[in-house]
């Protein structure tokens, strides 16, 4: 009994190491996979920034063959995609995004996939990428070699228990409840619905005979189970290497010997095996967590400098002083910033100098723009007050009546180049302000008395001079036209004008409550100058469209794409 005593403490004790072996080695792991996924997003970043690098509008063809080309980002599934298609479902640019898809990986959990989508600069294109946790962490398998090298993978075995077993395996977290069943299972379909096998196991499958799942799950890790696998009588321990209860997740170990074995187990080999397995796993833990701390720290130090540096730090350094390969790649890093921190304080300062020069011009040009309107704006002005001195001369009321619509079309252009020139943008003007002097002139010319009820909604839109000068010529030519004929005899006259910008169309309705026009649009338009100009002004240069309906008055719809 002392003997079987020694070899059960012997066998619980070293399981216990291995416990802590495989914590050691699981927190490795996952430290190396999160290290070398987020240095894999940011050299993916960098890669794709190439792109943009070129000063020309690069083929689909020419980009494809540069993904194809690209070590890091052909690991990874990608398409390109113009932004003009009917694909329109991306939203985030330039971001990575984590996804849970539905699909299982060997220890129950849904896969996470990491999703990037790059907007392409000056091109109506998108490259989306879609990268799984292997493609970003491609050396995690050579990683997990190395650090299975430090560990005693045959702690467990000894020459004298032959007939020992050993599974490590993944527990399905969906059996759990029902876990009055027998876990073990020859049929391949039950057992991958039930667990799955790890690769360190030197078992095809787990050793646990008849025990049912409650029995596992509930059995203490020192002390083991006894019970029949092929009528032979086994003792099995059950390890519980990682456990999260909220989730049902478990990842097990079960070790199991005959008890037989146990029984012819020699006491002296016994406690001087245990005495020097111990001392041997003390040094190998020992010497492990070195080498992990060190490399770790290493890799750390690079990576946290590489994602600084992207961010915009110029003067960061990881200082990487060590003769291994990480210490040589840190101090070609840092040689490198070095070099490139002088090359951008030379090219600020090249840049700084530059833009003076290029500010001073633009300066200059402003200026002369703005003299420029001044002296259009003045020499229209004569130009409006030499035709109302001929004005005064002219007897002929046809004639009188072309010189006075002329001089109106001409105070519409002038007073164009007036906003222009009072507006701290040279190149815009506010147009609903534009809009409101032009009515009230116009107004003030015909509507003395102020019979007309004038509406006038407008949202605050800014305009180039190439736009409005148009649409102020086409507005001119309609509302004069309602003020001449339409409230002729009208004592409740109402003149409506409403213009707004609906996503890239500008919308202008003007409609007045007169008597409408006699013949259809298109035959007025060839016989009235005023509507000829309106239709040949919208068509021809704004590249719009001209709409006249009968609205208990005559009401135009233009509607412009800007």
């Amino acid at each position: 009994d002392k003997n079987k005593k020694e070899v059960i403490d012997y066998v619980s004790k070293t399981l216990q190491l291995t416990k802590v072996q495989f914590q050691v080695t699981g927190k490795s792991l996952q430290m190396q996979t999160d290290l070398e996924v987020k240095l894999n997003k940011e050299k993916i970043k960098n890669e794709l920034e190439k792109i943009n690098s070129s000063t020309i509008l690069l083929e689909d063809k020419k980009i494809l063959d540069f993904l194809d080309k690209n070590k890091i980002i052909s690991r990874c599934s990608y398409r390109l995609i113009n932004i003009n298609s009917s694909y329109n479902s991306i939203k985030i640019f330039n971001k990575w995004i984590e996804k849970n898809i539905n699909e299982q990986s060997k220890s129950f959990r849904n896969k996470t996939v990491y999703i990037y989508n790059y907007k392409i600069k000056n091109q109506d294109k998108i490259v989306s990428l879609i990268c799984s946790k292997q493609d970003l962490n491609p050396n995690h398998w050579s990683f997990e070699k190395n650090l299975k090298e430090y560990i005693d993978t045959k702690l467990l075995y000894d020459a004298s228990l032959s007939s020992s077993k050993t599974a490590l395996f993944w527990l399905n977290p969906s059996i759990v409840k029902n876990n009055k069943q027998v876990l073990y299972t020859k049929k391949d379909k039950e057992k991958k619905s039930r667990y799955t096998l790890s690769l360190l196991s030197n078992v095809k499958n787990i050793p646990t005979g008849s025990l049912s799942l409650e029995q596992i799950l509930n059995s203490k890790e020192n002390i083991p189970i006894e019970h029949e696998i092929n009528n032979t009588k086994v003792l099995t321990w059950i390890i519980k290497l990682n456990t999260n209860i909220k989730e049902n997740r478990y990842f097990l170990l079960a070790h199991t010997i005959d008890k037989e074995d146990i029984d012819k187990k020699n006491n002296v080999g016994i406690t001087f095996l245990l005495t020097e397995t111990l001392i041997a796993v003390g040094l190998s833990f020992f010497i492990i967590l070195l080498f992990i701390k060190r490399i770790l720290k290493n890799i750390e130090k690079v990576t946290k400098t590489a994602i600084q540096v992207n961010q915009g730090k110029k003067n960061i350094r990881c200082n990487v002083k060590d003769e291994d390969d990480i210490g040589i790649l840190g101090q070609a890093f840092d040689s490198m910033l070095d070099f490139f921190e002088n090359s951008i304080k030379t090219l600020d300062k090249k840049v700084e100098e530059k833009t003076k020069e290029i500010t001073k011009s633009l300066e200059e040009k402003e200026l002369l723009l703005k003299e420029i309107h001044h002296r259009v704006k003045n020499n229209l002005a004569l130009t409006i007050g030499l035709i109302e001195l001929q004005e005064e001369e002219v007897k002929d009321e046809k004639t009188k009546k072309v010189l006075i619509d002329i001089q109106e079309r001409i105070f519409t252009m002038e007073l164009l180049h007036r906003k222009l020139y009072e507006s701290s943008n040279i190149n815009d003007i506010f147009f609903d302000e534009y809009v409101i002097d032009l009515i009230e002139v116009i107004s003030s010319s015909y509507d003395i008395e102020k019979k007309v009820k004038t509406n006038i909604v407008v949202n605050k839109i800014k305009l180039n001079i190439e736009k409005a000068m148009p649409c102020g010529l086409v507005l001119n030519e309609l509302i004069t036209n309602s003020y001449k004929y339409a409230f002729n005899n009208n004592d409740n006259a109402k003149l409506d004008i409403t213009i707004n910008k609906k996503s890239s169309d500008l919308v202008i309705i003007v409609k007045d409550n007169g008597c409408g026009l006699k013949k259809d649009f298109d035959e007025i338009c060839d016989d009235t100058l005023g509507l000829k100009l309106v239709f040949s002004i919208v068509k021809y240069q704004l590249f719009g469209q001209v709409k006249y309906e009968y609205d208990n008055g005559a009401k135009f719809i233009i509607k412009i794409q800007l």
